[in-house]
């Protein structure tokens, strides 16, 4: 099974190789991380305790807590931490400045062999659903324990797991414990083939995220171009949303003195809704040209990384984005968290139970387009005791949701003892 694996990721890489290539000549992506992916490092080999992997920014942002509550249950705990993604690796260079950080190997033997070898980890933690055969397979030789943290299998994912039940089900079985985020996720993963006895629930991590209350960098300006207005934030917008969102926020501001932060989720959509924006009759002005900006603007384009989360302090409303598109949504605790009033749209698949949560404790609401959003912000900014009674639902179904980052540390350190 695992030559047959191998042969078919031979073909893939085979492939997809002119795609990497143009990539990395039109948009600095894939060639960058090329050789590390392949288990090559221009630093010296060192030992580590832990592997955790994240996917991308929001897994690695999920990590933190469960980070630190390992370093407060086993201090001294030395981590190699590898995401797949560019701006993954930039949100976990900035999070942990004391671990090694790196991109996660190809699932190629040989590669993951290299990563072994070179970072030595004696235990290791993925944080989601992260099934990788060879990854598991040569770890699981070289003594490492495993653990699956956070655990999700999605609508859209359980059919697939489930054709292939014979192979996921051979790699479930090689880990000591799988976390799973609710009750729902604990019977699907023992469906396609994890033993019962490792799999429990251990809730969602990301309930466990802490604002971080640094100063925002740009705040002055920022202070400046709101001036008092009422602040509507859209958080990680996806493609097919800015193009609808657009028309409905000259509504917006046509009736409301407000101003309104975009951030689309991806950076390749920068340059497209800055289009979309000077085709509008909205005055906007770019993050990344704001110290040059002279006079106000009533849109700003967060066209930078990592500046979000620190964003929502100044909301009146959020929208959460790749909600309206099947996308299957973000996460909407991060503006929840700020206390702010939060509304997403009807696709939150990825995000199933934390939206049934929010909504069954009247602490967000589900809106059906993009008029429903942009009504929604209107009633925040009409009403001001309803605003601050939705901003604190929010923020309580937050705190009343914690504690599965320590129960996560806790079994981490179990692998390690």
């Amino acid at each position: 099974m695992y030559v047959v694996y191998e042969v078919l990721l031979y073909l893939v890489l085979i492939l997809a190789l002119p795609f990497f290539l143009l990539m990395g000549v039109l948009r600095g992506k894939y060639l960058v991380n090329f050789p590390e992916r392949l288990g090559l490092y221009r630093h010296r080999p060192d030992s580590h305790d832990l592997w955790i992997h994240a996917v991308s920014v929001g897994e690695t942002l999920a990590a933190q807590p469960v980070v630190v509550e390992i370093m407060k249950q086993r201090p001294g705990t030395s981590i190699v931490f590898t995401t797949t993604t560019l701006t993954g690796q930039a949100q976990a260079r900035r999070l942990y400045p004391e671990a090694t950080v790196t991109y996660f190997p190809f699932d190629f033997a040989f590669a993951v062999r290299r990563f072994l070898r070179h970072h030595q980890p004696r235990a290791f933690a993925t944080m989601e659903t992260e099934i990788w055969p060879n990854v598991t397979r040569i770890a699981r030789e070289r003594g490492l324990r495993l653990l699956l943290a956070n655990g999700r299998i999605s609508d859209r994912s359980l059919p697939r797991y489930r054709a292939f039940r014979m192979i996921v089900g051979s790699v479930l079985r090689k880990y000591d414990r799988i976390l799973a985020r609710e009750e729902t996720d604990r019977a699907r993963f023992v469906a396609i083939g994890a033993p019962p006895a490792i799999v429990e629930v251990s809730g969602n991590v990301k309930f466990d995220y802490d604002p971080d209350h640094a100063p925002l960098e740009f705040a002055p300006r920022l202070e400046s171009l709101i001036a008092g207005r009422n602040v509507l934030v859209l958080g990680s917008t996806m493609e097919g949303e800015d193009e609808v969102l657009l028309p409905e926020l000259e509504r917006l501001l046509a009736e409301h003195h407000a101003f309104v932060v975009i951030a689309p989720r991806k950076p390749e959509r920068f340059e497209l809704v800055a289009g979309l924006l000077a085709m509008s009759p909205l005055k906007f002005v770019r993050r990344s040209e704001l110290d040059a900006h002279v006079g106000g603007a009533d849109v700003l384009l967060l066209d930078t990384l990592g500046e979000l989360a620190k964003i929502y302090r100044y909301a009146t409303v959020a929208f959460v984005g790749g909600t309206l598109v099947p996308t299957g949504g973000h996460n909407p605790i991060e503006p929840a968290a700020a206390g702010v009033p939060v509304c997403f749209g009807p696709s939150m698949s990825n995000f199933r139970e934390i939206a049934q949560v929010f909504l069954a404790h009247e602490a967000a609401v589900q809106v059906r387009d993009a008029g429903e959003a942009i009504d929604f912000a209107g009633a925040m900014f009409d009403n001001a005791a309803m605003q601050r009674a939705w901003g604190e639902r929010a923020r309580q179904t937050v705190l009343q949701n914690r504690g599965a980052s320590q129960r996560t540390a806790q079994r981490i350190v179990e692998l390690l003892a």
